[in-house]
């Protein structure tokens, strides 16, 4: 984006307002590789939250049958395609090659990084070496984590009208910007009556970008309890300032 700026692309495409949309863009641009990282693990994130309770009951019905916990793994992780099974093939194969069980679960549980799996695993590795009945205390952590992904899916659904209150506050903005300095102005040609937009224009664009920045902050924190969350959110309601005020006023 600076070298666009330096090279005059960025003022050949937007020959007015030509600092305000670079500023932008170069927001937009630092913003995007972290918002891609981000939508690629909370993708991760949601995956392994949604296969670890069929995970887990799978060895719990394995288990009833009488075969050994490493026995298990190696099934599944032969029988099974996902996020959550690759995992399982890293510890069938440390099994293999003869690892604890318990320090390839906490392996696997540390690679995967997050503290609802890390409650599920290490309830397992305890109940393992505890005792060989482990079907209660399995489908305790089932339960734990069909609760915590259930609430997770409510919290959205809540939060969506949140969201859309805050992208419909923008708009209004946007509109408002727009009515104020075309159409408004627009009534007064009629009558041989002049003014000097300029500086409000200017204003009300730097308001927008203050504004579109921080309310998708705002909408990640409220959506997915997460800033990161709004990157995606203030990158579409910059990309939008930069239309509605060089495009349209």
């Amino acid at each position: 984006v600076f070298l666009f700026w330096i090279n005059g692309t960025i003022g050949s495409l937007f020959p007015s307002y030509t600092l305000e949309a670079f500023l932008c863009l170069l927001i937009i641009a630092a913003m995007i590789p972290l918002m891609v990282a981000y939508e690629i693990r909370r993708h991760y994130v949601n995956t392994v939250e949604k296969q670890m309770p069929e995970f887990l009951r799978e060895i719990s019905d394995m288990r009833d049958i009488g075969m050994t916990l490493q026995s298990s793994i190696a099934i599944i992780s032969g029988s099974k395609t996902g996020i959550l099974s690759s995992e399982v093939k890293v510890v069938a194969r440390e099994l293999e090659h003869g690892a604890h069980l318990s320090n390839a679960l906490v392996r696997m549980e540390e690679r995967i990084g997050l503290v609802s799996v890390k409650r599920a695993i290490s309830l397992l590795v305890k109940a393992s070496e505890v005792t060989d009945y482990i079907r209660e205390i399995l489908t305790i952590a089932i339960a734990d984590l069909e609760h915590y992904v259930k609430m997770k899916s409510k919290r959205f659904n809540v939060s969506f009208v949140y969201l859309a209150i805050i992208y419909l506050s923008f708009g209004i903005y946007l509109f408002c910007a727009y009515q104020m300095n075309v159409a408004f102005i627009a009534s007064f040609e009629g009558m041989g009556v002049t003014f000097d937009l300029s500086q409000n224009k200017g204003d009300m664009f730097h308001i927008g970008m203050i504004l579109a920045f921080f309310s998708g902050i705002m909408a990640g924190q409220l959506s997915g309890n997460s800033i990161l969350c709004g990157l995606k959110h203030s990158i579409i309601m910059l990309a939008a300032t930069i239309v509605v005020f060089i495009f349209f006023i």
